[in-house]
């Protein structure tokens, strides 16, 4: 019943308190940091193969068929 007395005795009070929370939470709620999608960054590595005075053919048979060889033994590599 406090409650109530104070309410009836001080209605200003009231008013300033209710006044002071919102606009706490409405602040608070501002300057949480929240993320919708989080940020990530994906693993990717690009090999380039220059091999001078070659045709792209060669390159292709005696340089990136080696190095892709080898790299598709490893796990989680899908291209």
């Amino acid at each position: 019943m406090k409650l109530a007395e104070i309410s009836i005795k001080r209605p200003s009070l009231v008013i300033v308190l209710f006044t002071i929370l919102t606009l706490g939470g409405i602040l608070s709620y501002t300057l949480m940091g929240y993320e919708l999608i989080p940020k990530f960054e994906t693993n990717m590595v690009t090999i380039s193969t220059v091999y001078p005075g070659a045709s792209p053919a060669e390159v292709e048979t005696s340089v990136t068929r080696k190095i892709e060889d080898a790299v598709g033994s490893l796990e989680n590599v899908k291209k």
